[in-house]
């Protein structure tokens, strides 16, 4: 009879191990999704300004000290926001990497309480 119970334990114990997997999995994926996502948005600044750059060479009508002050204004303002970009990445790194090991220290926990549970 306490055979029985102790598998059904184990069993409970390996379908819970299997749920906290499936959940790193899960915010793993979430993770990639956010860094492609992140990259894609600073890659579009970079074409952005880059089209920005050649419209204002392209315009004649500026005078050489109105090119140089709007080229500097929009250089600082890529400047930001892909500085911003950057730390909304480390951000989110930092966010996921520290849930990833509560889930994974929570998974380990399982794995040891599953052990504890005698075969006999």
């Amino acid at each position: 009879m306490n055979d029985k119970t102790n598998e059904q334990e184990r069993a409970v114990y390996n379908q819970l191990i299997i749920q906290k997997e499936n959940q790193m999995d899960r915010l793993i994926g979430d993770q990639k999704e956010i860094e492609k996502s992140l990259y894609q948005l600073d890659e579009d600044f970079q074409k952005g300004f880059q089209q920005l750059r050649c419209l204002n060479e392209n315009n004649n009508g500026l005078d050489k000290g109105k090119y140089f002050r709007a080229q500097q204004w929009d250089d600082n303002l890529e400047s930001g926001l892909r500085r911003q970009v950057q730390d909304a990445q480390e951000e989110f790194n930092y966010v996921f990497q520290k849930e990833i090991r509560e889930m994974d220290d929570e998974r380990e926990e399982l794995y040891k309480k599953r052990s504890e549970i005698p075969w006999d």
